[in-house]
């Protein structure tokens, strides 16, 4: 920080050449990574997510195994739970919120979505909260904005709308309400 020194550069995913395109104005690196303490959470959409030590880069643990088909790219970014990994995955093919394991990367559970839209895909980002003493996570998609249970990933509710693709902006909660 005081220099700008870089101190680790890894290569955490090599893309095959039969990946999906991707959009011109984002790569497969557009989400935030995660830091907390020791370690790095990056999510590379399609590509997987790894888990990385925040003192030298090494993979902690990697997931590739919620492999879909992107339109272009990912461009949303994982948060945070008490003992999860969690992001939304909306591609052409599959629409599901997912949980990782925090420590071991490997699938806590999965949301589908459930929703037959006529453009499927978006690139939001969950957001977690508290409401009347309960915590819920909100994530918005095509067609569909859902509340779950961040430890199970069990539905607590959802409002359908029509139309709407290609959702990008995170939810927001403020004076008791959900904005999207």
């Amino acid at each position: 920080a005081k220099t700008g020194e870089t101190i680790w550069n890894v290569e955490v995913f090599k893309q095959d050449s039969n990946a999906p395109p991707i959009q011109s104005k984002n790569s497969h690196a557009s989400a935030t990574p995660v830091v907390d303490g020791d370690d790095v959470f990056v999510h590379f959409g399609h590509m997987g997510t790894a888990c990385l030590s925040a003192k030298d880069g090494s993979k902690v643990w990697s997931q590739q195994t919620l492999r879909y088909n992107p339109r272009h790219g990912n461009g949303g970014s994982p948060i945070l739970t008490d003992d999860k990994l969690v992001f939304n995955i909306d591609g052409t093919d599959k629409q599901t919120v997912v949980a990782l394991e925090r420590k071991t990367g490997k699938v806590a559970w999965q949301t589908p979505r459930n929703l037959n839209v006529v453009q499927p895909f978006s690139f939001s980002t969950p957001l977690l909260f508290t409401a009347g003493g309960k915590e819920q996570l909100v994530s918005a998609g095509s067609g569909v904005v859902m509340s779950l249970d961040p430890k199970s990933g069990k539905e607590l509710w959802r409002v359908k709308y029509t139309g709407g693709y290609s959702v990008v902006p995170k939810p927001v909660f403020a004076f008791g309400m959900i904005y999207v």
